[in-house]
């Protein structure tokens, strides 16, 4: 036999064992997708009611488990993931919501306001009480005496249909869990009265106890253009984001989608400009326009719904944009941790390792984000639960958390 014959069949040899070694790679790894699939649909075959679930890898994106993904669901507050993209999207990271005091008085160097004062909100769902008070404190440095003129309060930038959907819908949420949303708000509107009344009768009190002399009365109306800035309190799209997410925070959400259609179309901000901002980001990622409905940005409705797919591309994309994620990433509550899931996958392997929006209203139970597997994976999921009687939210959790606890305890190793 020659060297030539010899190297050949060696060749052919090694050949052969390394595709008999990679195709039994291949089937260990089929074998540890297949045990990944019994596990949920052992956890699913428990549940009593309408279920929808999928999940893939976030860097791979391969799908690795869908139970019904065609099926359109309630998502309830997991509609917050929708709103925070819009916000990144259409906002960008660099976002500051704020609140501002403007004049019409060009100088104000003399210590007097020759006209009115304005106090404008842009929709700033974090402006509170300690930031009104800095507002005025910030005024008050500028040693003013007198204003001639008007306390002008302006929440133009948003519409006047303050309780969001409440009573369009037959059978939709009451109207009292529906928050009072409007531009020129403070701490989250929690009277449900009108805070811009509340806010100038504050500044008003203030001033005449400095002994600011006021000409003029409270009233309602509209800043004119191109005012003179006095002062402004801000806030950032990273601090929005968390404290609408990790609590699930209906006012802000409303309050944001409301504001990604002001700054994105036009102002006044409405429920409709922030339902055509989230059709604009779908369609641009290929999300067929049958597959969701948006209404509002809570998730307070129950006339939302989406497919399994909508999510697990929405999921996907905010991973693939690296100038947004870790913001979007963070905002959300995590296991063990803080927020909606302070309480939930305590002393498991899902602790800290799932980062997700949860979602509740009656007979809707929900959650979706992000879960590290034990490789060091990221995988997308999505888990929602529909029809069950009331609001006893607990056993499907339960079986929420036992999914992310296969999930976490995945390894394709």
């Amino acid at each position: 036999m020659s060297i030539f014959q010899i190297s050949k069949r060696a060749i052919f040899t090694a050949l052969f064992l390394s595709f008999v070694f990679a195709a039994s790679v291949s089937a260990e790894k089929r074998d540890k997708i297949s045990q990944l699939k019994d596990s949920i649909d052992a956890i699913v075959k428990t549940i009593n009611c309408d279920v929808s679930i999928q999940v893939a890898s976030a860097n791979k994106y391969d799908l690795l488990y869908e139970y019904q993904p065609e099926k359109k669901m309630i998502p309830a507050s997991i509609s917050k993931l929708v709103t925070s993209a819009i916000a990144l999207k259409f906002l960008g990271a660099g976002y500051e919501f704020k609140t501002v005091l403007y004049t019409d008085d060009v100088n104000i160097s003399d210590g007097v306001i020759n006209g009115n004062l304005y106090i404008k909100g842009y929709g700033d769902p974090e402006f509170d009480t300690a930031d009104l008070f800095t507002l005025i404190k910030k005024f008050l440095a500028l040693n003013i005496t007198e204003i001639t003129g008007n306390i002008v309060y302006d929440d133009s930038y948003l519409d006047k249909e303050y309780f969001g959907l409440a009573d369009y819908y037959s059978g939709d949420t009451k109207l009292q869990y529906w928050p009072f949303v409007n531009a020129l708000c403070i701490d989250r509107n929690a009277s449900r009265t009108n805070p811009s009344v509340v806010i100038a009768n504050t500044i008003e009190y203030e001033f005449r106890d400095k002994n600011v002399k006021l000409g003029g009365i409270i009233v309602a109306g509209i800043t004119p253009d191109s005012p003179k800035e006095i002062a402004r309190i801000t806030h950032s799209m990273a601090e929005v984001l968390a404290n609408m997410n990790k609590p699930s925070d209906n006012h802000y959400a409303i309050t944001l989608f409301k504001v990604v259609g002001a700054v994105h179309y036009s102002a006044p901000g409405t429920l409709n400009k922030g339902a055509d901002a989230v059709v604009e980001l779908f369609t641009s990622i290929g999300i067929s326009r049958s597959e969701y409905e948006f209404l509002e940005g809570s998730g307070l409705t129950r006339f939302n719904y989406a497919t399994s797919n909508v999510y697990i591309q929405l999921l996907k994309y905010m991973f693939d944009d690296v100038k947004t994620f870790d913001i979007f990433y963070n905002s959300l509550p995590v296991a063990g941790v803080d927020g909606t899931l302070k309480k939930r996958m305590l002393d498991t392997e899902a602790m800290y390792n799932v980062h997700a929006k949860t979602g509740s209203i009656n007979g809707v139970s929900t959650l979706a984000g992000y879960a590290i597997s034990r490789d060091n994976e990221l995988l997308i999921f999505f888990i929602a639960m529909n029809g069950f009687k009331g609001a006893n939210w607990a056993p499907y959790r339960d079986k929420q958390d036992e999914i992310c606890e296969v999930l976490c305890s995945f390894s394709r190793k």
